[in-house]
């Protein structure tokens, strides 16, 4: 695969996660709609945005086997479908438990498709690559570009329509990610270009300047319907596993003397058709994607204690991570409008706290993309430091195999110091956000006085921005940190469970969010919660690598 190729690899990423990540966390324009809309408590409003959240982990674990077995294209082409008509559906929604299935689960579906085709796509296309971290970066530089975009560009859509014109236009918009299937179209060609058997069909041959050609020749004239069938078997919603198979190959030049062909029986054409209906993939893939389900019950993954501690305490953090994102905009709405007299340009300036989340998740993962791309070459550099076994000095061996292992596992260690760090980062702004007084400001405002000219406001403005940058940083490690774990051959099954655990807590976490509003009437009890979460993630991360560290030990130590 060129440069070229996976530039394009990168850049349907990106697509992919400006538009579902834009989608995803404009629900906090949304939802102080919906809180008002359909007059129910805090709690059961907050279940819609946890619906967004965790839904779209909770089917990662089988349709990230699905999508390794039936191609990254054709995923990320249904991903666009389903997110088009859940839109629809949600406009014409009468009541909060319809929109639970349309803008929650189906929707869901949509997004983990978008999700796992472009983090797969971009994992598969640079695993080896020195700029692995880099490329996970600017791909998912679409999600904080998609946040900041499109909290003020919802709030600016409500102000001229009501949500439900609102969700047809985000329909028309989310389509768009169709355009992401036809950046994966190569990779996915290369990964499943199947021949045909050359005894499976009659071919005849034709010679062009540079090489021979063969193409299928039929006895019959095909009708109408099969030319339509095999007209869209070729659309990029079609299973990759069944789209690229070949219809010409090159072959060696032909005889001088052509052989002549053999009438072909109506028998043998229905044995070839039979052939051809069992190599077109079904048996394969149904068998392929079992065994890519049957990877999660594999020991390999569950006496791992860094897998294990990761999992968790990313499960943890995300609690957290979604409390800010969904609340943070009706957190200003409500401490600044208490006496209704909050004017129309603070109203609008209050979206854009969501937006600075967005832009720091952006910038955080650039950030760390750019830190992370260089750790892939301490696993060379180990090399730098081994020596020839024929040279070995007597008594050496154990002193230097701990060495050369220290060396190995340099970037795997770094990786998890970097997401200790950032873990403490998110619970240090997180807690800044809560801390600051901006009920204060309540009747401070005007048209003369903007939120962001106070120093409260200016405050509140850079932990939002602090924020997204310890999410853009969670962004990129999690992929490198499972593939360094698990290695490639469980890093699929390692996803699925992933986002299993993460969606659960997210669900859990905006169900605590709503839950404490309904208490207290405010959201500072919620950003406290979600400010020590990452705390209590950092300690079960340190324990699991103690674990590691022991195990490693005893193991070295019984091997001598």
């Amino acid at each position: 695969m060129n440069a070229f190729q996976q530039c394009l690899i990168v850049i349907g990423g990106f697509i992919c996660y400006f538009l579902a990540d834009g989608y995803t966390y404009s629900i906090g324009i949304l939802y102080s709609y919906f809180l008002t809309e359909f007059g129910l408590s805090g709690s059961a409003t907050a279940v819609l945005p946890g619906l967004l959240y965790a839904v779209p982990q909770f089917t990662g674990l089988f349709l990230c086997p699905l999508l390794e077995t039936y191609g990254y294209s054709s995923g990320a082409a249904w991903g666009a479908i389903l997110l088009s008509v859940s839109c629809i559906g949600s406009a014409f929604a009468p009541n909060l438990q319809v929109l639970y299935l349309t803008f929650g689960v189906l929707a869901s579906f949509g997004l983990q498709l978008t999700y796992s085709s472009a983090i797969m796509a971009v994992t598969v296309t640079f695993k080896d690559h020195k700029y692995f971290g880099l490329a996970v970066g600017l791909a998912m530089c679409g999600s904080g570009i998609g946040s900041f975009a499109s909290s003020p560009f919802v709030a600016w859509l409500l102000e001229s329509w009501t949500w439900r014109e609102v969700m047809i236009i985000e329909s028309a918009i989310l389509l768009h990610s169709y355009i992401s299937a036809s950046c994966f179209h190569h990779l996915d060609a290369t990964r499943f270009n199947l021949p045909r058997p050359a005894e499976s069909v009659q071919v005849s041959t034709f010679n062009s300047a540079t090489a021979s050609y063969s193409r299928p020749s039929s006895t019959a004239q095909r009708s109408s319907l099969d030319r339509l069938f095999r007209f869209f078997r070729y659309l990029l919603c079609i299973p990759s596993r069944y789209r690229f198979r070949r219809t010409y190959s090159p072959l060696l030049p032909p005889e001088p003397k052509p052989s002549k062909l053999e009438p072909v029986s109506s028998v043998a054409l229905e044995a070839d058709e039979l052939e051809q209906a069992y190599d077109s993939g079904c048996h394969e893939c149904w068998k392929a994607l079992i065994d890519s389900l049957r990877q999660l019950t594999s020991p390999k993954l569950w006496t791992n204690p860094t897998f294990i501690s990761f999992i968790l305490a990313n499960a943890l953090t995300g609690a957290g991570v979604v409390i800010p994102w969904t609340f943070i905009y009706d957190h200003g709405v409500i401490s600044l409008n208490k006496d209704n007299d909050l004017d129309v340009r603070n109203a609008s300036l209050i979206a854009w706290l969501p937006s600075l989340i967005g832009i720091g998740s952006l910038l955080g993962q650039i950030l760390f993309g750019l830190i992370t791309s260089p750790i892939g070459q301490f696993k060379r550099l180990s090399n730098c430091f081994r020596r020839p076994v024929d040279v070995e000095e007597p008594g050496t061996q154990p002193v230097r195999a701990r060495f050369c292992r220290r060396i190995w596992s340099v970037e795997s260690t770094r990786l998890l110091i970097l997401f200790l760090a950032v873990l403490l980062w998110n619970a240090l702004t997180t807690l800044t956000i809560a801390l600051l007084p901006l009920p204060d400001l309540a009747g401070k405002l005007s048209s003369e006085v903007s939120l962001f000219s106070v120093p409260i406001g200016q405050a509140m403005a850079a932990a939002c921005l602090c924020v997204g940058i310890s999410y853009g940083g969670l962004y990129v490690l999690y992929p490198q940190i499972l593939m360094n774990t698990l290695g490639e051959e469980l890093w699929a099954a390692g996803l699925g469970i992933y986002l299993l655990f993460n969606g659960a807590m997210n669900l859990i976490g905006t169900t605590i969010g709503g839950q404490i509003f309904d208490s207290t009437g405010s959201y500072k009890s919620a950003f406290i919660f979600a400010a020590c979460v990452p705390l209590v993630g950092m300690v079960i991360t340190t324990c699991g690598q103690i674990i590691q560290f022991r195990r490693n030990r005893y193991s070295g130590s019984s091997s001598q």
